[in-house]
């Protein structure tokens, strides 16, 4: 089951404001060559909630977003958007991944968090 992400953050306006979602949010990896600014997000972990009396009825999954930018005031105010409209959804467990990519000069600011999906 796939986390609603896209959906979550394509219908945010304050959001909208800052990155064209539907242009610039990729699972896993952006396509070679995206301009940045770019959202990549990735499930990394997951667990069922299992029953002893009936099929597990909800995943938790751990998911990483990463803000990709060629400023890092354009990477935390994206991230940070990002982080408001999701964190009503799921809970940030590590809300400040910071990196930088020397060879492609672009700032990276990201988060973990956890969505707990009905199956």
């Amino acid at each position: 089951m796939s986390l609603p992400i896209y959906r979550a953050l394509k219908a945010d306006a304050a959001l909208a404001l800052l990155i064209d979602v539907e242009a610039k949010l990729h699972e896993d990896v952006a396509p070679h060559g995206t301009a940045p600014p770019y959202i990549v997000w990735q499930a990394i972990s997951g667990q069922a909630n299992n029953h002893l009396d009936e099929p597990a009825n909800f995943d938790d999954t751990q998911y990483q977003v990463m803000v990709y930018a060629t400023d890092a005031k354009s990477a935390y105010a994206i991230r940070n958007a990002v982080r408001t409209v999701l964190e009503q959804k799921s809970w940030i467990s590590n809300p400040s991944i910071n990196q930088y990519d020397s060879k492609a000069k672009l700032y990276g600011r990201g988060f973990d968090a956890n969505w707990i999906l009905a199956r």
